[in-house]
């Protein structure tokens, strides 16, 4: 039987995975988290507003 493992990247690698090789790589990755952190702010206030909708209902 095979004995398969499954290794965590530590912070140093995760890092180079995730470092932007170049000024436009970084743009664009910068460009990515503040659209994610806009859409999670928006969908945290969509939330809060349909818990809010409840409770008054």
């Amino acid at each position: 039987m095979a004995n398969i493992t499954e290794t965590i990247p530590n912070d140093t690698e995760i890092e180079a995975m995730v470092t932007p090789r170049n000024k436009r790589s970084a743009e664009i990755i910068e460009r990515k988290r503040q659209v994610k952190r806009r859409l999670d702010d928006y969908l945290e206030q969509a939330e809060l507003r349909k818990n809010l909708d409840d409770e008054l209902f």
